[in-house]
């Protein structure tokens, strides 16, 4: 069983459409949507924005459907090096807005959590295999989540390496299956760059744009996985 897990309406809507023998089943105040994507089983969920949210869902997913696969998709700012349209794949993921540095942990560090939450190597390779497959360019590194949309570097000046894309929930998805044993793929694509002059406008006008490419790049992953 695949899971999905996207924050906006937007992000899970034509994936939803696609399913065949969809059902809905209501979990916890969720829509969780079940049925088939070529040979796959799978359930599509919109969790709403934020970490909360997003580990809330996650859970649900993993131990209500047992999925053995979580795949986060969905927009996000990028920072420099990144432009808008960019895909992105969560090489590790982290927090910009947890500190417990006065006990003397690193900045973004959970205590007995790894510094980063990665995927499964396999799993990285076989995004990668289909996206090159598909011939789209992509790039790989760290993502970076926090209840806020950042607008300014300074909002992420204590995260030692600068992440490519920063967004509200992907770091709490692959916290959560993690600690639940299963494995998980984060995949963003760039709305908006932090700092720039028209980022605002740029992700208002790019939102729905990006939020129906992500859904259509999800479908064709899984139908190559």
């Amino acid at each position: 069983m695949i899971g999905i897990i996207g924050a906006m309406k937007d992000e899970v809507d034509i994936l939803i459409e696609e399913l065949e023998d969809e059902q809905e089943i209501k979990v916890a105040s969720f829509s969780f949507h079940t049925g088939r994507i070529e040979e796959h089983d799978v359930v599509l969920v919109q969790c709403g924005i934020g970490k909360v949210n997003a580990a809330i869902a996650t859970t649900i997913l993993i131990n209500t459907f047992e999925c053995d696969l979580v795949i986060n998709t969905g927009i996000a700012g990028g920072c420099k090096g990144t432009k808008t349209k960019d895909i992105i794949i969560g090489e590790g993921l982290l927090y910009h807005d947890f500190d417990l540095m006065a006990f003397g942990y690193d900045y973004s560090v959970v205590p007995n959590m790894p510094k980063l939450f990665t995927p499964h190597p396999e799993d990285l390779m076989k995004v990668r295999s289909v996206l090159n497959k598909l011939g789209l360019e992509y790039k790989s590194g760290l993502i970076a989540s926090g209840d806020k949309f950042v607008t300014s570097y300074e909002t992420i000046k204590e995260v030692k390496d600068l992440p490519l894309a920063v967004e509200m929930e992907g770091a709490a998805i692959a916290h959560t299956a993690l600690r639940l044993g299963t494995r998980f793929i984060i995949l963003r694509y760039i709305s908006d760059v932090i700092g720039e002059e028209s980022q605002v406008e740029n992700y208002h006008e790019f939102e729905e744009e990006m939020a129906n490419r992500s859904s259509r790049i999800t479908l064709d992953l899984i139908r190559n996985l």
